[in-house]
């Protein structure tokens, strides 16, 4: 009699989770695919995709799950960048990822027209490396009427399934139950051995320490519209310990601080005024192999840490809270009532009453603490409950140049003035919601408030307005709607100082001339400006008429000289318009119809002769 077949060993059950995230959505819900995974007894690690150390690990993981969202023109987010250019890389074998199972999950806008290339970027990429599909790839859609959520909820539950017929639990194993915590991968206590004083004013005198960083100073910060107008848009300028070299299109990111009223209101919710300013310590918890743990989630915390600069420097606590976080807190109510509104809020069922609690009248973490009081957070889950503070990013306003025709030596040569400063144009972000609260942007609240000599820390970052190898002279048209100006402004500089004489058509459009029309008297008579001020007459009035208007004169500069168009903005409605009137435009000079004027645009764009840098 033949011995029977051994039964085979279960494949294993390990997850790597990789995400690319520019707001955070992406990170979210890579960290809530994390705890769905881990609750069905997954060994599940999750990191920021440029964070995966070494790259070439990749094939060791039997499954890898990838999350992102996309930026500018069909980009990846920073934080992916450098792990994209290693899968780049020609001499990865095209079997490289044989042993690997994957899937994807796109954070995407149909109001770009490269909607979730980001995503379908990775996706090829990964099957032309030999990789498997464990379940089709996901595209979510910040149009759709649920947000992300309408793909992303119905995608998870599917992937789910999916593995647990793959990687079927092992036997004697039930799922973790959804009220039950699961145990935090990094633990906050307090620290006994440490005593020391905290600085007199935690807002001004720490900083978050991080990478690559410069210490700068406030020299201006001025208002440029009118007391009286809706919106309050800053000129910033900020001094630097030494010149630094940068180009237009780069931004710099900012780490916005939490204002003291709000850190003081979360201490007295949760009784913790009394260990405030206690020294604290941030461990990995010791029942987690080293193997299946993240890495730290502050890698680079202030000093000394307590509560008070934690929540000052390095939590979100006027963030918008996502479903995740509602799950959480859910486990932690004493309150039995609460208790059961809070996980409604966690059911897909229920997700039209979440976005109406939360996103619609942007209702803040802190506010929904004070609500549901019976939320009592020990100090080790902490940062499991509440999100990080991201940096944000800002496009410089100026040229490293000089924001002012060149200085001239004896018999005309220009010198450079290589500046040790850095000019934002910053529109504060505050409206009313639909509950008649006042809501504020919470780095342009804290920058808004920064009085000349504040100092405050900025980290320079490439952008891809500009790049290497430039033609100077080659004719520019720039559109630029309001603060989309900023990179405009550094652009028509530096052009300035590069190419004597140089200039350029800007396209410049904002809702009155005499309240929002920024850089108006300074701009070089090289320069050609047409306005667009969409409320100073009867019938709205944009950039992309303005452009129609002009037409034959941009056909010109980019068709016939061959020149390279700018846009930077918004980027809802705006960049599709602007496109549609060069289209008009090239279409009634060329008079060859639309399909054709279609194939000139899509040209431009290929030859790399169409940037665009927008944001929501």
């Amino acid at each position: 009699m033949p011995p029977p077949h051994p039964i085979p060993p279960l494949p294993p059950r390990r997850i790597l989770i990789l995400y690319g995230s520019e707001t955070g959505t992406a990170a979210d819900l890579a960290h809530e695919l994390s705890h769905l995974t881990e609750r069905h007894h997954f060994a599940t690690t999750c990191l920021s995709a440029s964070s995966l150390s070494p790259f070439s690990s990749l094939p060791s993981w039997p499954i890898v799950i990838f999350v992102t969202a996309t930026t500018g023109q069909g980009d990846m987010p920073a934080n992916v960048l450098a792990f994209w250019r290693f899968l780049l890389r020609r001499k990865l074998p095209g079997d490289w990822l044989r042993h690997t199972e994957f899937t994807t999950f796109g954070c995407g806008d149909t109001g770009y027209k490269k909607f979730n290339w980001a995503v379908r970027k990775v996706h090829k990429r990964l099957l032309q490396l030999g990789a498997k599909e464990v379940a089709e790839r996901g595209e979510g859609d910040e149009q759709h009427a649920e947000g992300i959520d309408g793909a992303f909820i119905p995608w998870s539950n599917r992937l789910l399934e999916v593995l647990l017929e793959k990687y079927p639990l092992p036997n004697g194993l039930t799922p973790i139950p959804s009220d039950q915590l699961l145990p935090p991968k990094w633990i906050l206590e307090l620290d006994d051995s440490v005593v020391s004083d905290p600085p007199a004013d935690i807002t001004t005198h720490i900083h978050v320490p991080r990478p690559n960083s410069f210490l700068g100073t406030i020299a201006h910060n001025t208002r440029v519209t009118p007391a009286t107008h809706w919106q309050d848009v800053r000129h910033i300028t900020i001094t630097l310990p030494h010149p630094v070299s940068y180009v237009p299109g780069d931004t710099v990111s900012l780490l916005p601080k939490n204002f003291p009223d709000d850190v003081s209101h979360l201490l007295a919710l949760q009784s913790w005024a009394p260990i405030a300013d206690h020294p604290l310590r941030l461990i990995p918890n010791p029942s987690i192999p080293p193997d299946f743990l993240p890495l730290s989630p502050i890698p680079h915390p202030v000093a000394p840490l307590t509560l008070r600069t934690l929540f000052t420097h390095h939590l979100d606590i006027t963030a918008v809270p996502r479903r995740s976080f509602f799950a959480v807190i859910a486990c932690l109510s004493v309150d039995e009532t609460q208790r059961e509104r809070l996980k409604e809020f966690t059911d897909p069922e229920y997700v039209d009453e979440l976005y109406d609690y939360t996103t619609r009248p942007r209702r803040s973490i802190l506010e929904v603490l004070q609500e549901f009081n019976g939320v009592r957070v020990p100090l080790p889950m902490l940062l499991e409950v509440l999100p990080l503070l991201r940096e944000r990013q800002f496009s410089i306003a100026s040229s490293d140049k000089g924001c002012q025709p060149p200085p001239t030596l004896a018999g005309g040569a220009a010198v450079s003035p290589n500046t040790s400063s850095v000019e934002l144009l910053v529109a504060v972000v505050r409206y009313r919601t639909i509950i008649k609260k006042m809501r504020y942007g919470v780095c342009t609240r804290w920058l808004s408030s920064l009085e000349p000599g504040a100092p405050l820390t900025l980290v320079f970052n490439t952008g891809t307005l500009t790049r290497a190898g430039d033609d100077w002279a080659r004719p520019a048209v720039m559109v630029a709607p309001g603060t989309g100006v900023a990179p405009m402004r550094a652009l028509v500089w530096e052009r300035v100082h590069r190419v004597s004489g140089a200039g350029g058509i800007l396209f410049f459009g904002a809702r009155n001339r005499d309240a929002d029309f920024f850089f108006a008297r300074e701009w070089p008579s090289a320069l050609k400006v047409y306005t667009a001020f969409s409320r100073d007459q009867k019938a709205k009035r944009y950039v992309q008429h303005v452009l129609r208007e002009h037409g034959r004169e941009v056909y010109e500069a980019l068709v016939k000289r061959r020149g390279v168009l700018y846009v930077c903005g918004s980027s809802g409605r705006m960049p599709a318009a602007v496109r549609e009137a060069l289209v008009e435009v090239v279409a009634e000079v060329e008079g060859g119809g639309t399909e054709a004027a279609e194939r000139v645009v899509e040209g431009l764009e290929k030859e790399g002769r169409w940037r665009e840098e927008t944001w929501g």
